[in-house]
């Protein structure tokens, strides 16, 4: 009599080769087809007896060590398939359904969920990366992924073609983008929702915008990529998903922000022209000493970066291009630090709410002399406290604010965001500093994340595969090599500086990327600790050769130049008479010692005078440059040698310093000292 299982078993023959047919199928009463219909059907193994175990064939030789003829050893691949979908190992037979079998050689274990989940998640992240190529279909998933609604328009020309808008729209936000044949044309950004002093800015804005998208002489279709149209996509999407329309507009709030802050830099601007130490010094340096001691420098869309930014550093701020196409390129390819300032949602952190306002800073700017924010003159500015912002309580806004309750009994919705300032590039500063900046910006200091680093760590990383103790010294050695002039005829060579780095002391350090704050006269106190450690960023970058991401650098000039050279008396006679130093062709060793607390210092060693220089300096905030001890010149209080008076004006101390911080560079600031000081 045929059973069900016999015809599961005639039907499995249909893939069979003739020399498998030829098998005959066992009969249904022994236990090894048992098993097999069990397996075949069933998430869990046959449930035997003992005595069914020791009369089985099948079991049999599986304990014999013959897992080709196992329990498991299916005669049909969809009952294989089957097994296979429902995660069930070759071992249940013997109890260990379900247990992952890492242990047994070359046989892998089966992967948890969580673990699944991690490895798409990294999946997604590096897929999420790559933004695409400028297209249509490139912009339209970009839409999608920013959260964004959008449509397509078509139109034709007068002369035939057939041209594309795509609109994207937001709560507060629209934007237009008009392409021909893949090829983006034009681009419009609006806020049809926003008050006139975000509506005055779009224009630049859509030309930056407009700037990613397009191709340039040397792109083509193929290579352009939305990568940096994606970022500012992202960031204008970011402040409309926050906005709550009506009753917040978190661009009008960041133009707010930056209407006080142009009011506060224009005052600062028209009183260092006032200063008869600032009389016909260029407009530019007057610009980049107000960025770079003051409160710096606000802009609205600016550096193909569309958003609010405070500028406030950059490189060789003392040095002024002589032309116009100098002070562009200048312009183009400095390095300039900045605070890029967004919004972000609370997520029940206790933090002050958003506040939307153009005055945060009266109009007069100053007040009278007061105990906090004292300037050189006795001023004190004047800076206001807007009021909250009160959500309408409709149905729309009941998941979107924050109920507070107030002394009089009266309950008020207030925003779910706060303001965040993004620092680009990010620095890294000791972790005292890094407490200081959160108690500045009136925001909780996050704990210290495990594994902790260095300060040093951070700025050089060490290498994969080596072990370094954080408690004996560390040094750090790079080669360089530095164009010098060689006589007064103006011609340069290169010498080869051997710098050493060696840090005595580790100090824990962290980055900073992001600080939380609630009013913008807590970004301007924070502005000369950023500066004070831009500066020496970029002090040991020049030198070190490493970022201040700890990303390295290209090494710049690896190759040793050896140069023999003959001197003959009557050469050393007229050097020595000519009151040069004869520099030579030999390396130049620099030798460094980094402290970053309780003060950020640096004592810089190297030849001098067929002796040694020893020159202890303190970075103070603001980037200023204070020489504490050194051996080169005479201290202020030291009487000039007879053999020195009446030859140049005297350099001091106070002289070192400064020209340190108009160089930013410690190779370049050391050989000019041996040349011009020795």
């Amino acid at each position: 009599m045929a059973t069900p299982t016999q015809m599961k078993h005639a039907a499995s023959q249909q893939g069979r080769t003739p020399s498998q047919i030829t098998a005959a199928t066992p009969p249904v009463s022994t236990p090894f087809s048992v098993s097999q219909a069990h397996a075949a059907f069933s998430p869990r193994g046959p449930r035997s007896s003992p005595q069914q175990f020791k009369k089985s064939p099948a079991t049999s030789s599986t304990l014999m060590g013959h897992p080709a003829n196992g329990a498991l050893n299916f005669d049909s691949p969809s009952a294989a398939a089957a097994m296979g979908a429902l995660g069930i190992s070759g071992a249940l037979d013997i109890g260990l359904e379900h247990v992952g079998v890492g242990g047994f050689g070359g046989l892998g274990g089966l992967s948890s969920e969580d673990e699944k989940i991690k490895r798409l998640d990294a999946v997604i992240d590096i897929l999420s990366k790559a933004k695409g190529r400028v297209s249509e279909a490139g912009l339209e998933r970009l839409t999608l992924r920013t959260g964004l609604t959008s449509m397509w328009d078509e139109h034709r020309s007068p002369d035939g073609r057939k041209t594309k808008m795509l609109v994207m729209a937001g709560n507060a936000l629209g934007l237009d983008i008009f392409l021909n044949n893949n090829i983006v044309e034009n681009v419009s950004l609006s806020f049809p929702e926003s008050a006139p002093i975000v509506t005055r800015h779009k224009d630049q804005a859509s030309k930056i915008l407009l700037k990613d998208l397009q191709l340039r002489p040397d792109q083509s279709p193929l290579t352009k990529t939305l990568d940096k149209f994606a970022a500012n996509l992202e960031r204008l999407a970011s402040l409309d998903r926050l906005s709550i329309i009506p009753g917040l507009d978190c661009q009008e709030a960041l133009a707010g922000i930056y209407d006080s802050l142009d009011r506060l830099h224009k005052w600062e601007l028209s009183k260092l022209r006032e200063e008869p130490s600032m009389s016909g010094k260029p407009e530019r340096f007057l610009e980049t000493t107000v960025m770079c001691t003051k409160s710096g420098r606000p802009a609205m869309h600016a550096r193909d970066l569309v958003g609010l930014s405070v500028e406030y550093w950059t490189e060789r701020r003392h040095v002024v291009p002589k032309t116009p196409d100098t002070g562009r390129f200048c312009e183009r390819l400095e390095k300039v630090w900045s605070i890029l300032v967004g919004c972000k949602a609370l997520d029940g952190e206790m933090f002050p709410p958003v506040r939307v306002s153009d005055n945060w800073i009266s109009q007069k700017v100053v007040v009278e002399s007061g105990p906090d924010d004292i300037l050189p003159g006795g001023m004190a500015l004047d800076w206001q406290e807007p009021e909250a912002v009160n959500l309408p309580q409709t149905d729309d806004n009941k998941d979107k604010g924050v109920d507070v309750v107030h002394p009089d009994g009266t309950t008020h919705k207030i925003p779910n965001v706060k303001f965040v300032a993004t620092l680009t590039p990010p620095v890294i500063v000791p972790q005292s500093v890094w407490n200081t900046l959160h108690s500045l910006t009136g925001a909780a200091a996050q704990p210290m994340l495990l594994p902790s680093y260095t300060f040093d760590s951070i700025s050089f990383p060490i290498a994969d595969g080596s072990h370094h103790d954080a408690s004996e010294l560390r040094v750090i050695t790079c080669k360089r090599a530095l164009s010098i002039p060689s006589g007064d005829d103006g011609d340069a060579k290169l010498r080869n500086h051997k710098n050493t780095l060696l840090i005595y002391k580790p100090v824990y350090g962290q980055t900073v990327t992001e600080l939380s704050f609630s009013h913008p006269r807590q970004l301007v106190d924070v502005l000369p600790i950023l500066r004070q450690y831009a500066l020496i960023s970029t002090l040991l970058a020049r030198s070190f050769g490493s970022d201040v991401t700890g990303e390295p650098l290209q090494q710049k000039d690896d190759a040793v130049f050896k140069v023999e050279q003959v001197t003959t008396t009557k050469y050393e006679y007229e050097v020595f008479m000519a009151n040069k130093v004869n520099i030579g062709d030999h390396d130049l060793t620099l030798d460094v010692v980094l402290t970053v607390h309780p003060s950020a210092g640096l004592h810089v060693v190297f030849p001098f005078r067929g002796a040694t220089a020893n020159i202890d300096m303190q970075i103070q905030p603001n980037g200023l440059v204070q020489i504490l001890s050194q051996n080169v010149v005479p201290e202020e209080d030291e009487d000039i040698p007879e053999a020195d008076k009446g030859k140049k004006k005297r350099f001091t101390p106070r002289d070192l310093g400064r020209l340190l911080e108009v160089m930013e560079d410690l190779c370049s600031w050391a050989e000019w000292i041996r040349r011009n000081l020795s």
